[in-house]
C-alpha cells in the first residue's frame, strides 16, 4: 500500500511539472536583475545588464519593459618607483610615489517593448526596441611625489631635490579613459527564457546599441612644488605653480642665496579649456550575461 501511494504521488508530481504553463500571458508582471558572469570590456554593455528591469505583458505575446540602473565605481591606485645603483658615482637617485583616485558614476533608464515569437517547452523566445537615457560622470585625482638625490664623482651629494604635483579632473578620469556623458541610448535587441521552474527563469539577450549624447568640457587644475637645496641641506631655491582649471597658470619662483637675499617672480599664463564633444557609437553585445527573473 505505502509503494502505491508513493508512485500515486510521484505521478501526481510528474502530471503538475508537464502540464505547468511556462509561456508569459496576459497581465503577468516579471521584475528580474542582470550580472555579467565573465567580463569581456564592453562596459556600456555591463551597465545595461546591471540594471533592474519590470515587464508587463499587455497580451500574450506583447510586453512593456522598463530598465534602471545606478552604479558606482570609486577606484585608487598606487605606484611606487625608485632609482638606487649600487654606485652613485654621476648619478640622480630618485624615489618616486605616484597615486590616482578615480570616481565613476552613471544612471541609465529604459522605456521599451517586446514581441515574443514563440514558445517551445520551457524556452521563450523574443525581439524588441527599447530607448532611454544615459548619464555617466566621472572625476579623478592625482599625485606624485619624488624625492631625488645628485652624487657627484667622489659620491659626495651636491644637493637634493623634492618634487610633488596634486592635480584634480572634472569630467575626466586620471588617465583620461572616462569621460563625462549625456546621451542618448537606443537598443535593438533579441533574447531567450529559460524557465526553471513555473515563474522562476534565467536568461540572456543580444544587443544591438545605439547612443549619441554630448560630454561637457573638461578642466583640470593642479598645484606643483618644487625645491632644491644645496649640500648642507639649506634651500636652494623654490618653485610654484598653480592652475586653476579655467583661468590663469600662476608661477612663482623664489631663489634664495648663501646670504639670505630672496628674488620672487611672477609669471602668468592664459589658458584654454577643452571644448565640449558630441558622440555617437554603434556598438553589438555578446558579452556572456545571465539575467534572472520571477513573473507574477
Amino acid at each position: 500500500m505505502k509503494r502505491v501511494l508513493t508512485i500515486a504521488a510521484l505521478s501526481l508530481g510528474m502530471a503538475s511539472v508537464a502540464s505547468a504553463q511556462y509561456s508569459p500571458e496576459k497581465g503577468d508582471f516579471a521584475v528580474e536583475f542582470g550580472f555579467t558572469p565573465f567580463k569581456a570590456g564592453g562596459e556600456t554593455f555591463q551597465l545595461n545588464e546591471s540594471m533592474l528591469k519590470a515587464r508587463w505583458f499587455i497580451s500574450d505575446k506583447n510586453a512593456l519593459r522598463l530598465k534602471i540602473g545606478l552604479g558606482i565605481d570609486n577606484t585608487t591606485n598606487t605606484v611606487n618607483n625608485s632609482y638606487n645603483p649600487d654606485s652613485k658615482k654621476w648619478e640622480t637617485t630618485y624615489d618616486e610615489t605616484r597615486k590616482t583616485k578615480d570616481k565613476y558614476t552613471n544612471f541609465g533608464i529604459m522605456l521599451g517593448y517586446e514581441r515574443h515569437l514563440f514558445t517551445k517547452g520551457r524556452f521563450d523566445v523574443y525581439a524588441g526596441l527599447e530607448v532611454g537615457y544615459l548619464m555617466e560622470k566621472s572625476s579623478g585625482s592625482e599625485t606624485i611625489d619624488r624625492t631625488s638625490k645628485s652624487y657627484d664623482g667622489d659620491q659626495v651629494i651636491s644637493g637634493s631635490q623634492t618634487y610633488s604635483k596634486s592635480t584634480d579632473y572634472t569630467n575626466r578620469s586620471a588617465d583620461g579613459k572616462k569621460s563625462s556623458l549625456n546621451a542618448f541610448n537606443a537598443n535593438l535587441f533579441a533574447g531567450v527564457d529559460f524557465y526553471v521552474w513555473k515563474n522562476l527563469y534565467l536568461g540572456a539577450e543580444v544587443e544591438f546599441n545605439f547612443k549619441t549624447g554630448k560630454s561637457p568640457n573638461q578642466y583640470y587644475s593642479y598645484t606643483e612644488q618644487s625645491y632644491s637645496y644645496n649640500k648642507s641641506g639649506g634651500l636652494l631655491t623654490s618653485t610654484v605653480t598653480e592652475y586653476d582649471g579655467e583661468a590663469n597658470i600662476t608661477k612663482r619662483t623664489v631663489v634664495t642665496t648663501g646670504t639670505g637675499a630672496t628674488t620672487n617672480t611672477t609669471t602668468n599664463y592664459g589658458t584654454k579649456t577643452s571644448d565640449a564633444t558630441t558622440e555617437t557609437s554603434f556598438k553589438l553585445f555578446v558579452e556572456p550575461a545571465v539575467r534572472i527573473g520571477w513573473k507574477f
